[in-house]
Order: structure tokens, then sequence, then C-alpha cells
């Protein structure tokens, strides 16, 4: 046995005594949480996020994947990723008889193992809450005592806690930490791709821990999962500005890019004296404690990947810190998303002031107005005029009366800061920021199956009119200066399409302060903050545009005829077929069109055999629906052969016999 090796039993040997700790066991279960919305992390409770937070050896998920943005698009971003925490620790049975070792407790590792030195006691699991829940679950103060206060902030917040030294596998020195992990992810289009971890590090020892820092290692691994090799076209790039570490496919197609922001502690509140930057292949992870120290500790900031492309990992880490017993330390790291690098860019400096400036909440944004349909002849009318009483009928207050208490913009407009004011609001802060509806169109036919309302990509709609307040000196125009409007006919439309409508409702641009290191001093810069807008889909209206009803025999026809299987009759080749996507054979169809209001349709084959039955109700109102789509199968779900069919349309104006063709 070596010197080196006899040294650092003995350590592990003395801080087992000086840590009051389970009996080792290196098989121990943990737990594991998908957390979000339109961005999905998963994450586990011992310091772990990513595809290693399914279970292994087998039982791993098919869908597994360790974060998707945006969900549902099958792309890959994080393999493993975690926080390490690295210090200086006295091992010495006597304090102060020997020199201090330097030791490195990780989350999770990557490449030579052990790749845990994290875990919770068996038992725990993820607490979880929303900002919503006004009641603590039952056991809150038993379980976290001071550790944590019951203050619910996000949408969805997960609790957990794990800890250096509950297990201890094979070589690995424990500091005697404790971390308490709290997460945040909010379902809105603000944030959608913004989770914000916040840890509390605790020292249970006697032993203060020197120079020590925290850093976060992640191998992730972007891409689209059912593209071979994807994971080995990546780069990593840090925005030193921002501190926001990132690794992108520049490659394969509908690739999202992942990144970690530092948001917690900035020049503000502790000096940081070095931040470190490094990307590695797997190979070259530091593995024994000492060479992950010096990495961490090393200030270094390594020039981005790009052009160069592998399967890349980074390390991004920050100090120096003292731990003793009596201190907490803080940190908060933004996992963020977006579109492309700029959009990543974007969500960093979100997730800034959601956590900094916001208080770990979202900002003031003026919410979605009413919004009311007519349906004329190739006409929709739209009405989004707020009225006492929308309030009750829709849950949302004025859009024009929002108000933002973080608003420095606002204040410059003296309409913007006069009574009256909303209950409870400070008006010595803030203003009102909205500035704009936007009238949105798409023609994606999407529906959400548990609510029945439009399930539509934000990127399918289409800008049709702003209307923008009028301001009343330069520093308070914005926009276009429009003046606001609430009515707008759209025409021209085509029957038989589907229509989904939205007017969302847009603030003035903010301003915020921000303290970045450049070189080795410390500058206050100004940072813009992007106008806030609501989501596309919380008052969007469809409109299935029908044919008129005719008051006529004998008008009704039926299209395509012939009805050809060899041409594209689906949504982006212009047809009402459905999406590509979710096409199958049984959406085959033909339309009926200009049909009384009621009646029924019959479908028979040349030799006179009845095939199908539909019932038609036009439903009445002010644009009864003169149209149906009928499924070309049989009543017994056969699909219907090449041929021609005869129909008849029996209603109060007669029978009308007609026939159409299928090609096959």
């Amino acid at each position: 046995m070596n010197t080196l090796h006899k040294t650092r039993t003995a350590a592990i040997a003395l801080l087992a005594l000086l840590i009051v700790a389970p009996a080792d066991t290196f098989a121990q279960p943990f737990k594991g949480i998908k957390q979000g919305y339109t961005m999905l992390l998963k994450m586990d409770n011992r310091g772990a996020f990513g595809r290693v937070s399914y279970p292994r050896g087998g039982n791993e998920p098919a869908d597994s994947i360790g974060l998707e943005y945006p969900v549902g698009r099958r792309i890959e971003h994080i393999y493993g990723a975690g926080v390490w925490i690295a210090g200086r620790v006295d091992t010495s049975a006597v304090p102060g008889t020997s020199p201090r070792i330097k030791v490195v407790s990780t989350a999770y590792e990557g490449w030579s193992g052990p790749l845990y030195e994290m875990f919770s006691d068996p038992n725990d699991n993820f607490w979880q809450a929303s900002k919503n829940d006004s009641v603590k679950p039952p056991g809150w103060d038993a379980y976290w005592g001071t550790d944590l206060d019951f203050r619910p902030i996000s949408d969805n917040d997960l609790y957990c806690r794990y800890t250096d030294y509950n297990v201890r596998p094979a070589g690995h020195v424990p500091m005697g930490i404790k971390v308490v992990q709290s997460s945040y992810a909010w379902d809105d289009p603000y944030a959608e791709a913004i989770i914000i971890n916040e840890y509390k590090i605790f020292n249970v020892t006697d032993r203060t821990i020197e120079e020590a820092y925290i850093g976060f290692f992640c191998d992730a691994d972007v891409g689209p999962v059912n593209v071979t090799n994807y994971f080995q076209r990546n780069f990593t790039g840090y925005y030193q500005n921002s501190r926001t570490a990132y690794i992108h496919n520049p490659s394969d197609r509908g690739s999202t890019p992942v990144g970690i922001s530092l948001l917690y502690p900035d020049p503000d509140t502790t000096v940081i004296a070095k931040y470190t930057f490094q990307w590695f292949p797997g190979p070259n992870t530091p593995a024994p404690d000492v060479p992950k120290y010096d990495m961490m500790a090393s200030g270094n900031i390594r020039p981005d990947e790009f052009p160069s492309l592998s399967d890349t990992r980074f390390l991004f880490a920050f100090g120096p810190f003292t731990i003793s017993r009596d201190t907490v330390l803080k940190i908060a790291v933004g996992i963020v998303s977006g579109t492309d690098l700029r959009d990543l860019q974007k969500n960093a400096n979100r997730s800034v002031d959601i956590y900094k400036n916001q208080g770990i909440k979202l900002p003031s944004t003026p919410p979605s107005p009413p919004l009311r349909a007519e349906v004329g002849f190739r006409r929709v009318k739209l009405d989004w005029k707020w009225r006492p009483g929308d309030f009750e009928l829709f849950g949302r207050p004025d859009p024009e009366a929002n108000w933002d208490t973080t608003s420095q913009v606002a204040r410059w407009d003296t309409s913007r800061i006069s009574p009256p004011y909303p209950p409870g609001i400070d008006p010595s802060r803030g203003g009102r920021n909205f500035e704009a509806y936007r009238l949105w169109r798409s023609e994606h036919p999407g529906v959400n199956p548990a609510t029945g309302r439009p399930l539509v990509p934000d990127a399918s709609f289409t800008l049709l009119k702003q209307f923008d307040a009028i301001g009343y000196t330069d520093s308070t125009r914005f926009e276009y200066e429009t003046g606001l409007q609430y009515e707008f006919v759209d025409s021209n439309l085509v029957r038989g399409k589907v229509y989904v409508y939205s007017v969302t409702s847009k603030s003035i641009p903010n301003i915020a302060y921000q303290t970045i290191r450049i070189g080795d001093r410390d500058t206050i810069v100004t940072v813009p903050v992007e106008p806030l807008e609501s989501g596309k889909l919380t008052n969007a209206v469809r409109v299935d545009l029908p044919f008129a009803i005719s008051q006529e025999a004998n008008k009704v026809s039926v299209v395509p005829n012939p009805y050809r299987t060899d041409r594209d009759y689906k949504l982006e080749s212009g047809g009402y077929e459905g999406l590509t996507s979710s096409w199958t054979e049984n959406e085959r169809k033909v339309k009926f069109i200009n049909l009384p209001e009621k009646c029924i349709i019959r479908i028979f084959s040349l030799s006179g055999d009845l095939v199908r039955t539909v019932q038609h109700d036009g439903g009445g109102g002010t644009f009864p629906r003169g149209d149906a789509d009928v499924l070309l199968v049989s009543e017994s779900n056969r699909a219907l052969a090449s041929g021609i069919y005869i129909f008849t349309v029996e209603s109060n104006l007669g029978v009308q016999t007609g026939k159409f063709v299928i090609i096959r």
C-alpha cells in the first residue's frame, strides 16, 4: 500500500468518526423525477440530472431522455450532469497538525468514477409544491426543520437533500457536506426553456472547509435521438458576460442547445476571484480528487471548441469560498435551452432577471384579453375588448391596467404611474407596462384531447396586425404608434379550413443592472430586458370555417371527386385530412358540401349495398354548418375499395342522388 493510499484511507476513517452517518452501502436506491413543461428535465435526489437519473442495468425506459426541448421532438440534451463541491480540509486527528488535503465530492462525475459521491437516505424522496399551495405537506417541519422554509414559488417546485457522507464509495473522502436542493419550473411561455436550481450547502462538521470551489459538470449529448452518433457532433462554448457554459449540435437538423448559467452568488454579494471554464473529451475527465480540485481552482477560461466537433463535456467552476459550520453557502444556476444559441442567450438573461430582479418569480406579463369570434360567410369577426365582468368569465384582469413593480421604464411616463392603483400595489415602484395587442392566426388543426382546446405550435402562428398605444414623449414611445383597436374582420377565407386566432398582450421593454467581471474588475452594466408577451394559446379560438347550408334541392357536391390515393390531401398540402405527422390510412375522407342544415347521407356500392350512413346536423346558430367530412371506410371499419359509389341525401328538401369515385 503506497503512502498516498494510506493517507487517503486514514482521512476517510477519521472523517467517518467526525460525521454521524449510516453504515456504508453503495447499492443504495435513488429516486428520480421529471420536472418542467415545454422543457422536461429528469433529475434524481442525489444531485444528478440528465439521462443518468433513469434506472440503469436494463431497467431504463425506452423513451428515456435526460432533457427534452421542445417536448415531443425527441431531442436529447443531457446525458449526465451535477454539482461538484471542492475544498481543502483538515483530516488530522489533532486539528492543525497536518496540512489540509484537497478533496472533491461530485453529484455525477461522468467517466472513471466513482460516478456518484452524493446520496440521500434510502427513505428520502422529492417534496413537491406549487405557488398555489398554502398548506404545508404533512411532516414538512419535522423533516426540514430550519433548513427550508415552506415558501412555494413556481408552478412546479421540487425539493430534496443529499450528503457526501451517507454512502462512501471506495476512495471517496467525504467533507461532511449536506446539500438542500430547490428546483423551480413554470408553465409559462416566458420561462418555457428555463429551470432554476438553488443549492444551500451546509458543513455539518466542526472543521472549516477552506478555499472551496463550486462547479457544474455536464456531459451534454445534444441532438435528435433517432440520428446515429448525434452526440459526436457537439461543441462547447462559454458566454463570459452572462457566465453561461453551453453545448450545441450545429450539424443535425432540429437540435436545440443547452446551457448552465450562474445566477448566484454574483459580484454584488460575494467576491468571486476565479471563474473556470474547461471542456474536454471523456478520457480527459480529471479522475482523482487533486486534479479535479486543481482544474476547478485554476481560473482558466478555455476558448470555445467550435469549429471542432466531438462527444464533448464541460466543467464550469467558481470560488473560492469558506464553508464553516455556521455558514450556509447558497448557489443558484439556470438550466436553459432555446431554439438556437441566440435564444439560449436570451433565456440565460431571463433566468438572471427571474432570480435576481424578480425574486424567483416571473415578471408581470400583461394578461391576454378575452377573445370572441363571430363566424360569417368566408369571414370571421374578432373582438377582444375587455368589459366589466370579464374577470369572472375568463379569470384574467384588464391587460391595460397591468402593473409591473420591477419596471423602471414605466416611470418615465406619468400616465403609467397615475391612479387608480391595483389592490396591494406599491405605487412608488414600477407602473403599468401594457403597450400593444398583437393579432395572430394559425391554420394548424391541433386539439388537446383532454380539454378540447387548440393545441397549436407557436411557430405556426402568423402575425396579422399589431395595435399599440401612442406615447406622449420621445422617451415613452415604443413600437409603431398605431393606436389601440379592439375589433378586426378577417375575410376572404377558405370554406372548409381550420383557423385558430389569438390576441396577445405585449409590454414595454425594461432594463436591469448587472455586475460582471471584466478582467480583474467588477463593472456595472445596463442589461436590456425585452418586452414581455402573453401566450398565444391562452385565449386561442378555433374556427372550423363551414360551408353555408343549402336552401335548395340538388346542390350537394362531393370533393374531391374523384378521390385519388396517389394525391396528398393533408394539411401541409392545403387539404383537410390532418397533419402528416399523425396521419394514417384511416384518415382518408371526402367532404360533402352545400348540405341542408339537417339531413341523412347514405353511401351505396354500385351493386346497391349500403356501406355507410351519416347523420348530419349543421348545429343551427347564426351560421349553421353546410358540410360534413365522411371517412372512406365502411360501417365495419374497412377501407372502401376503388370504384364508383352512389350517395343519397335525404332532407326536408327531398332526396338528392349523386355519385363519387375512389381511385386506389
